[in-house]
């Protein structure tokens, strides 16, 4: 039906056409003509056809009429025909992605043109996405391992330390086990951050804040630390501005300066500075330095330094996500003492 109607419509504009063309040139011929003999006299009326020829003029007319609109017909249908299994080629690749099949043959490329480039990104992002997704996944699991992992040692402790305070109602053992208690807390809430971190579930906020600003709410957030290991923190440079989230700036600046605190002697001096490509906190302490294996392992997960006697590892892995996610990145090295480079970008 639809290709019938598409025929009668082109038939009647080429009608149309062709006719007030035949018009047009018969009546300048007729015009001109005139001019040089009476036409009237031999049978012609207004047109340079004869009356009784006017028949096979209509005949004429409707032959070439239907000749083109036959060749544009046909050129349409195959274009339509086509087009639709173009669209037919390309729902089924987007129903093979619903899926989960990401791959695109040679064959395709080449029969979908045009569109192969905005289909192929959007493969490439599916499969990136899929991959992505089971990274994620995996990251998961390792970390609810790592928790049980941990875990286990903190409650075994609280465990044997129940018992004897069952046996000898001792305030010291209570003591320990609140202890250990807490050190379960602390472990439990860090690696839900890390967690959550590696599958992008924090949402840091974008916001302009002072570096000396996040560096004293650190300082405040230690004193207790601070004073109970005889430090003395030292504080000096120009200050600058960093966009992101304060309070996780924060917590990063707190548990680098808890490594440096530990390790110092008495001080801790830190300096912060602007170049033209980036912003630079240099934490700096008096203590040991680090060992080859510490520099090496550093920010690795769950790593403790042979001299550590606090801590589960998780400080420094955390402080090294939280930078990555504010454009930054955390070195360390030797100085007369360990320190920590930090740089934002």
């Amino acid at each position: 039906m639809k290709k019938k109607k598409v025929f009668i419509t082109i038939f009647l504009v080429n009608f149309i056409l062709f006719f007030l063309l035949y018009k047009m040139i018969d009546g300048i011929y007729y015009r001109e003509i005139s001019k040089l003999m009476d036409l009237g006299t031999y049978g012609y009326d207004g047109s340079m056809i004869i009356y009784e020829n006017k028949y096979l003029v209509w005949i004429f007319i409707v032959l070439w009429s239907i000749i083109p609109s036959s060749i544009f017909t046909y050129i349409y249908n195959q274009r339509e025909r086509t087009f639709l299994k173009y669209i037919e080629m390309v729902q089924s690749k987007l129903e093979s992605l619903s899926k989960g099949d990401y791959s695109l043959s040679i064959d395709e490329v080449s029969s979908l043109g045009v569109l192969h480039d905005e289909l192929y990104k959007l493969v490439l992002e599916l499969r990136e996405s899929k991959e992505l997704a089971i990274r994620d996944k995996l990251k998961i699991k390792e970390n609810l391992e790592d928790i049980s992992h941990q875990i286990k040692t903190p409650l075994a402790s609280i465990e044997i330390l129940l018992e004897l305070c069952r046996e000898n109602q001792n305030e010291r053992d209570l003591a320990k086990i609140d202890e250990e208690l807490s050190k379960v807390n602390h472990l439990i809430s860090s690696m839900l951050t890390l967690a959550r971190l590696d599958v992008n579930q924090i949402e840091f906020k974008s916001e302009e804040f002072s570096i000396k600003e996040a560096i004293n709410a650190s300082i405040e957030s230690l004193e207790t630390q601070i004073r109970e290991n005889s430090i003395k923190i030292t504080v000096e440079g120009e200050d600058f501005i960093i966009i992101g989230d304060f309070y996780w700036m924060v917590e990063t600046l707190i548990n680098i300066m808890k490594n440096s605190i530990e390790y110092g002697k008495s001080q801790v001096h830190i300096v912060t500075r602007k170049t033209n490509v980036y912003s630079e906190i240099v934490i700096k302490d008096d203590g040991e330095g680090f060992t080859k294996e510490d520099l090496n392992k550093l920010f690795q997960r769950f790593y403790k330094s042979k001299n550590s006697t606090t801590g589960a590892g998780i400080g420094l892995n955390l402080a090294k996500n939280i930078l990555e996610k504010h454009h930054g990145t955390i070195t360390a090295e030797n100085d007369s003492g360990g320190r920590f480079i930090l740089k934002f970008y």
